[in-house]
């Protein structure tokens, strides 16, 4: 049996075969670089980043170059809910936004015991030592975010150069406040609705849209809040277990009025802040009673008060350029 066997012709067809399968091979290459590169970006378009801090996954999105800003968000909001600032101060300054413990899609440790204020101050401590090559940086927070802020500045002054804080006291004023202010106590007795099982229930049941009605609606509705800000919100809050860990921090570190004592008190009751830091408040924030800005500032050594008019809790969404113009006069100090 004969076989026509041809070596230039058999070099000629391995030839046609390598050229395809390095041209598929190179193709699905470049779709898989194009995916990855997609998976690293965030829903609003920021560089998307994950990082292990003190045994835990976080995540985090950043933008710019230049010193650092860490921004911590509050209740119930998520690291890209900055967006409004990280669009403007990554011009001049590399931006980062962490995802806090128990919520979106950083960890979610299980247990009210894993979400300790002192535990929560380690987790900022171990983010700026990943990315401040060592420099100062500053701390920019709201809410939940901004008590936390106060607290790292507290704890660990020698990492700041300077401090923000938006609508939020200390949390030892805030303990303080709870025993001795009635107003504030009462503005507060939504904390105790909020930890209660019963909330839970209500969340399993309404997911995201229950807290859509905490005001996001209002903002999308008068353009503060668009299309693409509103599918993010929706995207963080259905991540499992993202309710649970979020709340958390209020079980963790609000006790009933009637069992504060010294020893609730964190890092101590008389715990001071000596990092030159502005506070941003507005005319009508209804969480903290006004009184807040004739108290904090016994606790602060260096500290700087900008009053917006016309804004609620979140002015960084509904007054952006004002809260930049407060944080830019301040930075140039």
């Amino acid at each position: 049996m004969s076989c026509n066997f041809s070596f230039v012709g058999f070099k000629r067809l391995l030839g046609v075969y390598l050229c395809s399968s390095v041209l598929l091979l190179t193709t699905t290459y470049a779709a898989d670089v194009n995916n990855q590169a997609q998976l690293n970006k965030s829903s609003l378009g920021y560089d998307s980043h994950f990082v292990t801090l003190n045994d835990l996954r976080f995540h985090y999105v950043d933008k710019g170059e230049g010193d650092l800003i860490v921004f911590l968000h509050g209740y119930p909001f998520f690291g890209e809910s900055w967006h409004n600032l990280l669009r403007h101060f990554s011009n001049d300054y590399h931006v980062v936004a962490p995802d806090n413990r128990g919520y979106n899609l950083s960890a979610k440790p299980e247990g009210v015991e894993n979400y300790k204020l002192e535990l929560l101050v380690e987790d900022v401590k171990a983010l700026i030592g990943s990315l401040s090559n060592g420099k100062k940086v500053t701390l920019v927070g709201h809410d939940w975010g901004g008590a936390l802020a106060w607290s790292v500045a507290q704890k660990y002054p020698q990492l700041l150069d300077k401090l923000v804080v938006i609508n939020a006291p200390p949390y030892n004023v805030l303990l303080l406040m709870l025993v001795n202010d009635a107003d504030q106590k009462k503005s507060s007795v939504y904390m105790e609705k909020l930890k209660s099982p019963e909330m839970e229930n209500v969340y399993a049941k309404q997911g995201p849209e229950m807290l859509w009605r905490y005001g996001f609606n209002r903002g999308y509705a008068n353009g503060h809040i668009d299309e693409q800000f509103k599918q993010a919100f929706f995207d963080a809050w259905n991540q499992p277990g993202a309710h649970t860990g979020a709340v958390n921090w209020y079980r963790a570190n609000v006790p009933k009025v009637d069992d504060i004592n010294d020893e609730t008190y964190w890092p101590s009751k008389m715990a001071r802040v000596s990092v030159p830091s502005l506070l941003i408040w507005t005319e009508n924030e209804r969480t903290f009673v006004p009184a807040m800005l004739e108290v904090i500032p016994r606790y602060v050594d260096d500290l700087t008060i900008a009053v917006i008019p016309g804004s609620g809790h979140t002015p960084f969404i509904d007054k952006p350029q004002e809260v930049i113009s407060a944080m830019e006069a301040f930075f140039r100090k």
